[in-house]
């Protein structure tokens, strides 16, 4: 026979214990990214000491948006289609609960 310690939240524990998970899983990420930028720099300054090939130049290439102008553009419509998705996963929700009558 096997036994659990581990107890079943309740209801009212659920914000707590997604407050908590949501706090550590953020924190997490933000510390992974923290190491992937600090070995990237290191990355670059090293490689920097190394002498680079002059790359070629393709015309119309300097007219094209950034990096930074790309990433907001993305995260913005990212943001744009999770609001969508969260809108229909409500209305979705709605549907499937029947209605009372008055």
């Amino acid at each position: 026979m096997v036994t659990t310690n581990a107890k079943t939240a309740t209801a009212s524990e659920l914000p707590e214990i997604a407050a908590q998970v949501r706090e550590q899983l953020v924190s997490s990420v933000k510390q992974g990214q923290k190491l992937t930028v600090d070995a990237v720099q290191a990355w670059t300054k090293a490689a920097s000491a190394l002498p680079m090939p002059e790359l070629p130049q393709f015309p119309g290439l300097a007219s094209l948006p950034d990096v930074k102008a790309i990433t907001a553009y993305t995260f913005d419509l990212a943001i744009e289609l999770l609001n969508a998705q969260r809108d229909f996963a409500v209305q979705l929700k709605a549907a499937f609960t029947p209605t009372k009558a008055a």
